[in-house]
């Protein structure tokens, strides 16, 4: 049980917003785009990864739990995989989380009249 709490607290510590920052092309922008993006990233804020990646560990241990009991394990052994199914899905939640804020600032951008070039 301790390892999924450790695991749990170890992906929401990595789910830190960064500030994501798309490459643009320069010949294209009709405002400042120092202010564009900080309005952008405030907008992706409002859809927290964190959210992402603690629903993938929810799930992830329930998953894992009932994959255990089902291959015929028990007490420990179950709480073990459930561990490991609450990590691998907290990682995977956080990576659709943050792909998402990503997705986020890059159609703001491009709504604002910027090409985005990568994202």
């Amino acid at each position: 049980m301790r390892v999924i709490v450790l695991g749990v607290a170890l992906i929401c510590a990595g789910c830190a917003q960064t500030q994501y920052r798309p490459i643009v092309d320069s010949g294209i922008s009709r405002g400042n785009y120092e202010d564009d993006v900080m309005d952008c990233q405030s907008l992706a804020s409002q859809r927290p990864a964190a959210g992402s990646a603690a629903s993938g560990a929810t799930v992830g241990a329930v998953l894992g739990a009932l994959f255990g009991l089902a291959v015929g394990l028990d007490g420990d052994d179950v709480a073990e995989i459930a561990a490991w199914g609450a990590v691998s899905g907290g990682l995977n939640g956080a990576a659709y989380g943050s792909a998402v804020q990503q997705s986020i600032v890059a159609r703001c951008m491009e709504g604002r009249g910027y090409y985005v070039i990568a994202n």
